[in-house]
């Protein structure tokens, strides 16, 4: 009878070790999946808050930095430019780049690709090009870089069957006259981090709202290009202003107000792994 206890105590033993060893296992890989946490959440990152530190070309503003639902980086730099001055984003893997311009003229050379980008262009850039950037003009300008790196794969190859660099005006985005104001479409395409990166740009007549309260899969980027709004997040409103930007997490409750003080005009952005 002793015997036939020992032996049934010894094989529970057994099994409940080898059950706590499955368990580490399988968490531990769970853990090498899922990557850095989420470190931001929805607000706005005020321009006037923004403080600037002095570089060798001008000056830069840290407007936002961590990690997301989708993203193990999120970096969002305000790059000013003194006249003659000039800067590259870091090369190599580490991230996908968006350039936008604030003020000022800012010259683009990728390769043999040269064209002078003023206030509300753009340009995209996937990981490993290497764009620079120059101040040619004789004051200050002024353009904000955008690096995304995801926690899907790296992929080279989706982003050469998306297409080149992308470098585009103002002027040259098609406009699309709306009841609420105007709409321009600027690009959908995937990069070498993400499976689709969308960008459009919206104009709001005073008084109108983007649109009802609503929540989506995609986390998001608004970037205030003028005007002053108050973004409906969650259950509060927070103001914002031209130079202003808004980060709005998966799943988040949001809209945009415009006022009753004239247009507003924003860009909006969006990404998938």
């Amino acid at each position: 009878m002793k015997r036939g206890f020992l032996f049934i105590a010894i094989l529970f033993l057994t099994l409940c070790d080898q059950q706590g060893v499955a368990q580490i296992t399988v968490s531990d890989t769970v853990t090498a999946q899922v990557g850095p946490p989420d470190t931001l959440t929805a607000g706005v990152s005020e321009w006037d808050h923004a403080k600037a530190h002095p570089t060798k070309y001008g000056e830069t503003r840290d407007l936002l930095t961590g990690a997301t639902r989708d993203l193990s980086l999120l970096d969002v730099q305000a790059e000013s430019l003194n006249a003659g001055g000039s800067f590259s984003p870091p090369t190599g893997e580490s991230a996908d780049h968006l350039l936008i311009i604030r003020e000022g003229n800012i010259t683009v050379t990728i390769g043999a690709i040269r064209k002078v980008l003023g206030p509300g262009g753009i340009g995209l850039f996937a990981a490993g090009d290497k764009p620079i950037f120059l101040n040619t003009g004789t004051s200050t300008a002024t353009c904000y870089l955008l690096s995304f790196r995801s926690k899907g794969r790296l992929d080279h190859d989706r982003a050469k069957q998306g297409g080149g660099p992308i470098l585009l005006d103002w002027s040259e985005l098609p406009v699309k006259t709306t009841e609420k104001g105007e709409s321009r479409a600027i690009f959908s395409r995937p990069v070498a981090w993400l499976g689709k990166i969308d960008m459009h740009a919206t104009t709001l007549n005073s008084g109108q709202i983007s649109h009802p309260q609503h929540v989506h899969r995609a986390e998001e980027i608004i970037l205030l290009r003028s005007g002053h709004v108050r973004m409906h997040i969650g259950d509060g409103y927070q103001k914002a202003a031209g130079g202003d930007l808004v980060f709005l997490p998966s799943g988040v409750p949001h809209n945009l107000e415009n006022g009753e003080e004239g247009r507003c005009e924003y860009f909006a952005l969006q990404w998938q792994l």
